[in-house]
């Protein structure tokens, strides 16, 4: 995961999660990654194997779903980006070695249930919901990972809390 520095801060995000949840995950904190050893070590790897198997889940213009590079190609490490869709687009134009990478998209079945953020466009996902929608995908385990969108919605729901139901109805529920 390249996460943006802002994002790093949350106690409760998705990249906590994923930390949790995950067998096999890394987390990388910055904006520009075009001098940052590890990723460019990881982009090297796969390059010098000649087999195209990282995949950054990101809904860039060439983007493919994932569904059918994953019919095409064999998928074996999976590329994030969190940060707020603003910053997203800012780290992915930031770093053209990420505009090399195949890029695929994911069409969820079920929209997203991160109910205290806006998406640009309808079928957006959050960082977790994308990591677990993916990994079901490429592991062909639909059901797979589901405490991890629960603690997610558990997160979701203490947030709303929080900040109280006039505030959520005033800024989220009607949008």
């Amino acid at each position: 995961m390249l996460q943006h520095p802002d994002e790093s801060s949350h106690a409760r995000g998705s990249a906590i999660i994923a930390e949790l949840g995950l067998q096999q995950y890394t987390c990388w904190v910055g904006e520009d990654f075009t001098e940052h050893a590890p990723l460019q070590q990881l982009l090297q790897a796969h390059e010098n194997e000649q087999v195209d198997e990282l995949v950054l889940v990101f809904p860039a213009d060439q983007a493919w779903s994932l569904q059918q590079l994953k019919a095409v190609k064999p998928v074996k490490t999976l590329l994030f980006i969190d940060a707020s869709w603003r910053k997203a687009r800012k780290i992915w134009q930031t770093n053209p070695q990420l505009q090399r990478l195949n890029c695929c998209y994911l069409e969820p079945s079920q929209p997203s249930a991160y109910r205290i953020r806006k998406v640009p466009r309808p079928g957006y996902l959050s960082t977790l919901e994308s990591i677990v929608e993916a990994l079901r995908i490429v592991e062909d385990a639909p059901t797979a990972y589901q405490p991890m969108l629960e603690l997610f919605t558990d997160m979701i729901d203490f947030q709303i809390e929080q900040m109280g139901a006039q505030t959520y109805k005033k800024h989220y529920q009607d949008k």
